[in-house]
């Protein structure tokens, strides 16, 4: 499953590797981390200290949301996420092997927290967290999307070949603009309310 974010004028922005890049990572690693932070705050003791520490970790998966609206309307992200039919042979080749090595990262990922999950909730053994709320299974669904929109770029952004040759120009590349828009509304309404989910979770917590 993936995500691809169409501009309103029907054209592809221009992102360079490097970027691409610096983006992934951080939602990769950004979100994580501010989860962690964020769902841990009142661990500092509560007060000031924690408040901080808590809008410091919502900072962290702002900026990896951010990170993931940048990669969104990319030429990367369009070949994971655009409609088979509109790519050509390179371009699904490419999304074939991206798709391939972000199922085999995801069953891993998902069959190492199952076993995390199966020690946790043996009291008998180990004494583990393991997620109990809604704020903890909240961040834990919207990190599983994000991380199954982006992998797949991700795998692009360190192994796709150089075809900027390819490409119409050096300025932005243009595609049909005959694609709807309301995807801008609904993904925005998403975010707004998985945002607000999880600062009202926190606050109440």
């Amino acid at each position: 499953m993936s995500f691809y974010l169409r501009t309103a004028k029907g054209r592809i922005p221009q992102r360079s590797r490097a970027s691409m890049r610096a983006a992934a990572i951080m939602v990769l690693a950004g979100y994580p981390a501010g989860a962690l932070i964020a769902l841990n705050a009142d661990r500092a003791g509560g007060g000031e200290v924690s408040f901080i520490i808590g809008v410091g970790g919502l900072v962290l998966i702002a900026l990896s949301v951010l990170a993931f609206f940048f990669i969104a309307p990319s030429y990367m992200q369009r070949i994971v996420g655009e409609q088979i039919s509109e790519l050509d042979d390179l371009e699904r080749d490419l999304r074939q092997k991206a798709f391939s090595f972000s199922y085999q990262l995801l069953t891993g990922l998902v069959a190492a927290c199952i076993f995390y999950l199966a020690v946790a909730n043996d009291e008998t053994r180990l004494t583990l967290w393991a997620p109990s709320t809604y704020s903890h299974w909240n961040t834990i669904f919207w990190g599983v999307l994000l991380y199954s929109f982006t992998l797949p770029t991700a795998y692009l952004t360190w192994t796709m070949p150089d075809i900027s040759a390819e490409l119409a120009d050096e300025d932005d590349v243009e595609i049909s603009p005959h694609r709807p828009r309301a995807r801008w509304w609904l993904w925005g309404m998403l975010a707004a309310g998985a945002s607000g989910g999880l600062i009202l979770a926190l606050l109440t917590s």
